[in-house]
């Protein structure tokens, strides 16, 4: 069974690279700066943000700028990347019902495209960290972990809100409502210190807590996680992915009869 779905996920990679190619010109079609939006776009929010919060915790976040675009540039990535996987089947419907593929595929396809504007974003973060005199950390090649560990839990998540919001299309607006809730229970703009020390516990229970304290560690911080803190990482985005693939596996078979 698991060769089998090597070899087809392995047959169909060449329509994966197509479809990804497609939704990410599709993304910047007719924009005259086209992908440069990806590296714009975080700088202008991040000199909007600095300069309304820096102020309140420059004494508590050194390099505050890039503090913020460490963990906005997850935090965006996880957010968009979970409400395109979840929309995926019906934007490619009339695909879907001229072409045997498999329907993961335009998961990851979605997905993947919001990878490579990440990858392309991270340009501008290094680039003001140096500016701003970050010293340069020996952990920084490892910051491909806690975006491998997101871009699974993405994957997760959007095929678990994908299987009932493709039959259920209010889920969009719910999830909207509860993307700019994770928003305020996430340290993005904040630090994590102006929580009371008994209730940091809890933070935990938030995956992109998790994955943007890794990133910040080996960024900005100049040392490792804690073990604990990469076991927790690891087990949300296995466990998301798990319920996401079971959840989309059981509802795809009725995908045809709402796109």
């Amino acid at each position: 069974m698991i060769r089998r779905r090597i070899e087809e996920f392995m047959y169909y990679v060449p329509f994966l690279k197509e479809v990804v190619k497609r939704d990410f010109k599709k993304k910047y079609y007719k924009s005259v700066l086209g992908v440069a939006w990806s590296m714009l776009s975080p700088l202008l929010m991040m000199i909007v943000i600095t300069v309304i919060f820096s102020t309140i915790f420059q004494r508590q976040i050194p390099y505050y700028p890039s503090y913020w675009l460490a963990g906005n540039l997850l935090f965006v990535f996880v957010m968009e990347g979970s409400n395109s996987v979840m929309n995926s089947i019906v934007m490619n419907g009339h695909l879907i019902k001229k072409m045997k593929i498999p329907h993961y595929f335009f998961c990851i396809s979605s997905l993947t495209q919001h990878l490579i504007t990440l990858l392309f974003s991270m340009i501008p973060y290094f680039a003001v960290s140096l500016l701003i005199g970050v010293p340069l950390s020996p952990y920084m090649p490892l910051i491909f972990f806690p975006i491998l560990l997101a871009y699974i839990f993405t994957l997760g998540l959007g095929m678990f809100l994908c299987a009932y919001g493709t039959m259920l299309r209010d889920l969009n607006h719910l999830y909207g409502i509860i993307r700019r809730a994770w928003l305020y229970v996430t340290p993005i703009f904040y630090p994590i210190e102006i929580i009371p020390e008994q209730f940091r516990f809890l933070f935990e229970l938030n995956p992109l807590y998790v994955y943007i304290s890794i990133f910040r560690d080996f960024t900005l911080n100049n040392t490792v996680p804690s073990e604990r803190m990469l076991i927790v990482a690891t087990f949300y985005s296995i466990l998301t992915l798990i319920l996401g693939v079971t959840a989309f596996k059981e509802k795809q078979d009725r995908f045809f009869l709402y796109i």
